[in-house]
């Protein structure tokens, strides 16, 4: 019986989040069924570009962020 992968499953084989029995299945899905590698591929393209994303908040944000933080009181 062959089994039907879906989007997560591909995400969770991506972030090596199977089971070892799920992950062998996978990897024979993936040998035979090339629109499953080739979503593969698109995930794995996907994660590689947020990996190479960086994001920076302006120092002036930061700053009031860690003010307030300092200066915040908790009423009860």
């Amino acid at each position: 019986m062959t089994k039907t992968f879906t989007e997560d499953d591909l995400v969770r084989f991506l972030y090596d989040e199977l089971n070892e029995d799920e992950r062998l299945e996978m990897k024979e899905s993936l040998c035979a069924d090339m629109e499953l590698r080739s979503r593969l591929d698109e995930l794995e393209e996907a994660k590689s570009a947020l990996d190479a994303v960086t994001f920076k908040a302006p120092s002036d944000v930061v700053s009031r962020i860690l003010y307030a933080s300092k200066n915040l009181t908790v009423s009860s």
